[in-house]
């Protein structure tokens, strides 16, 4: 299911390629690393910073050489739109650290919103790669299905559990209805959800979270207090924005934990 994989780097973490390293060893693959260049807008600067950035590409190779015995380097100095193009055509998976920017995207937040058809493997700072516990955000959607068999397929490789969470929206409901016709909706939303977890994935024994409130908030707050080593997020699905999701674009931002999104 994965086959090659890339890896960003513009800075020194040896946490961050010491959890690269660990997972993609234990996949038995050899990642590409890749640095991104700025589109520079004017062309007189660019040359003054060709030699700066010379040396900065000497220091990242430097730094992952300690950790990496084989590994392939490439600097991508062309427009965001022909690099997306480039990792989506040549790889099946990209690790990146997530960061966010008070001005502009970073590279993560600008993947995060661009790519349609790449996987992307988040890490956030300080994270564990000895995985033993995985949640999956699902809507019941052709994709919460290949959430589910990703899942199954790093299994084979990492011993862990996992459980499918699915937030219903009570948000909206809870102060237009009197406390009676409220408990009556929200009696039929849980029937409603048990009918959509058996269309969708049949009788197959697998655990099963059910959270009632704002979706965004509940979602966070459970991931967050629960312990998760890892979440699998889908881009799209029912109810959900063009390209990725606002919820996985929410859980991105807010979870403590690394999360995979397909």
């Amino acid at each position: 299911m994965i086959g090659k994989v890339a890896v960003h780097i513009e800075e020194e973490d040896r946490d961050y390629l010491k959890y690269v390293k660990d997972i993609v060893s234990t996949l038995g693959l050899v990642p590409d690393f890749f640095y991104i260049e700025e589109d520079y807008l004017l062309n007189e600067l660019l040359a003054p910073l060709r030699e700066a950035s010379e040396e900065k590409q000497a220091s990242i190779r430097k730094y992952v050489e300690e950790l990496f015995e084989n590994f392939n380097l490439y600097i991508l100095d062309g427009k965001r739109e022909e690099n997306l193009l480039q990792l989506q055509d040549n790889y099946d998976l990209v690790f990146v650290k997530y960061k966010r920017k008070l001005f502009g995207k970073s590279i993560s937040e600008w993947l995060l919103h661009a790519t349609d058809n790449l996987r992307l493997w988040i890490y956030k700072e300080g994270s564990s790669s000895n995985i033993k516990k995985v949640g999956i955000p699902i809507d019941f959607s052709e994709r919460s299905i290949r959430q589910v068999d990703f899942a199954d397929y790093l299994k084979d490789y990492f011993s862990f559990d996992y459980d499918l969470i699915y937030a219903i929206n009570t948000k909206r409901l809870i102060n237009k209805f009197s406390k009676r016709d409220y408990e009556k909706i929200l009696s039929d939303k849980r029937e409603e959800v048990t009918h959509m977890y058996t269309d969708t994935f049949g009788r197959r024994d697998i655990n099963f979270i059910l959270l009632e409130g704002d979706p965004y908030r509940e979602m966070v707050k459970h991931i967050n207090s629960s312990e998760y080593d890892l979440v699998i997020v889908g881009k799209r699905g029912k109810g959900m924005r063009e390209r990725l999701g606002s919820v996985s674009i929410h859980l991105a931002r807010n979870l403590k934990c690394p999360l995979i999104v397909l």
